[in-house]
């Protein structure tokens, strides 16, 4: 169990994204509502916001996170942007550490390289990637050659064979995500910067990240986060309603054919939550991997879940397929970290999509 202790300030808490795309909402719609939330992370002063990498999941639209990062650039102000994370095993190292640069050297210092030992689960899929592989064994060589074209393909240094980084400058951090002690400890004897997530694990991965760190990375120091689903109303009761609505429609988009039409689709949302899928909601309440609940419930277990980890950072999943819910978790989470919340105007553009 995590004891009770005073939280983390809401800058030290940043935003996870899939850009959420139910039936019947365009993609232009979905990523309209993405900057949006976005927008609204940027003006409550969250630190970043990612976009994980995702393909061939019916409703999640975060394919592509280099390009949605560069998108989301465009319409914030200081908020860090990143990828949450990109899946080693889908990409050569070389390409994504040519993206992520110059995606650095558009926004300087705002710019952050998550990446992940995770695979895409259809082989359908997999092979359309060019990926038949087994991504954990994969994940250790392809991150330290990550590492190497973004520390030594530099101009100035010593390139990595005979190649040098495009439109490189300085280069973006690489953080580690993690959900097994393994991983973690894959990240620290690198020196590197790790994103766990939230589950019974959680405890035993930092503890092995911070047992075994070694300052060899970029700064010296480790440094440890935490992801978790959230979802903030005002009361219990709407926040489980929440839950509740996110669960029903996640469940029959996946149980849906493969071939379903988009009004085949439609036509299984529409029929009300059934008993079953509150009551997995419901059982979703107990799980370290979701936070669920009033600001206080929601203040007191982002609390526990930073001082039973050490964590200096929670990265928040917003559990909702609407952006305006999405948004609206997140004010609620901000107003139960400070008792006043104070934005700053934004200079970028809001983001304009008619399709």
């Amino acid at each position: 169990m995590y004891s009770a202790a005073p939280g983390l300030p809401v800058s030290a808490h940043s935003v996870l994204d899939v850009v959420p795309q139910p039936a019947g909402q365009s993609a232009a719609a979905a990523l309209r509502e993405t900057v949006e939330v976005a927008q609204t992370a940027d003006d409550l002063g969250f630190r970043r916001f990612w976009v994980a990498e995702h393909h061939g999941v019916r409703g999640v639209g975060s394919a592509t996170p280099a390009v949605l990062a560069a998108v989301l650039g465009a319409r914030t102000d200081r908020i860090r942007l990143g990828s949450g994370g990109v899946l080693l095993g889908n990409h050569k190292p070389l390409l994504i550490a040519e993206q992520f640069a110059a995606l650095a050297a558009a926004y300087p210092s705002r710019i952050d390289l998550g990446v992940s030992e995770g695979s895409v689960s259809a082989p359908c899929t997999a092979a359309a990637l060019g990926w038949s592989g087994d991504a954990r064994e994969a994940f250790p060589q392809r991150l330290d050659e990550l590492c190497r074209f973004l520390r030594d393909g530099l101009p100035g240094r010593t390139p990595v064979g005979d190649v040098r980084l495009t439109l490189a400058g300085l280069p973006p951090p690489v953080f580690v995500l993690a959900n097994r002690p393994a991983t973690a400890q894959l990240a620290a004897v690198r020196g590197l910067p790790v994103f766990l997530t939230a589950s019974e694990a959680t405890v035993a991965a930092a503890a092995a990240y911070l047992d075994t760190f070694e300052p060899t990375g970029p700064t010296g120091k480790p440094y440890l986060g935490v992801s978790v689903g959230v979802v903030a109303a005002d009361t219990d009761q709407e926040a489980l309603n929440r839950l509740a609505e996110y669960v029903r429609v996640k469940h029959r988009l996946a149980s849906a054919s493969p071939r379903a039409t988009p009004a085949e689709l439609l036509e299984l949302l529409e029929p009300p939550i059934t008993g079953r899928e509150r009551g997995r909601a419901e059982r979703l309440l107990g799980d370290p991997g979701h936070i669920v609940g009033s600001r206080s419930t929601v203040a007191s277990g982002l609390a526990k879940l930073a001082a039973g980890t050490g964590a200096a950072e929670i990265m928040l999943a917003p559990l909702a397929y609407d952006g305006l819910v999405r948004s609206s978790i997140l004010r609620t989470v901000a107003a139960a970290l400070t008792r006043a919340i104070r934005t700053v105007p934004r200079s970028a553009p809001h983001f304009v999509a008619t399709a």
